[in-house]
């Protein structure tokens, strides 16, 4: 919650828990991934690339993750690629 907001520095910390064995951990940090993209419009749109790339998983509670980040990320953006 300290970085929300801030996507560049966000994402940088959150990367970290990518790179995990875990798949809660990586989860969580999908999650994370719209907590800190959350109200924010950004030309690039990193975190929208980002979870996408996790989006065909076949782990559960990864795409759990994907599809909470992706709901925090754009609510109310009405982005229709989401």
């Amino acid at each position: 919650m300290i970085l929300q907001w801030d996507v560049d520095n966000g994402l940088a910390q959150i990367d970290k828990y990518f790179h995990s064995t875990d798949n809660n951990v990586i989860a969580v940090a999908l999650l994370a991934v719209g907590v800190v993209k959350c109200s924010v419009k950004n030309e690039c749109d990193p975190a929208l690339a980002l979870l996408i790339e996790y989006i065909d998983r076949d782990d559960a509670s990864i795409r759990i993750g994907v599809i909470m980040g992706l709901r925090l990320a754009y609510a109310g953006s009405q982005n229709e690629e989401v």
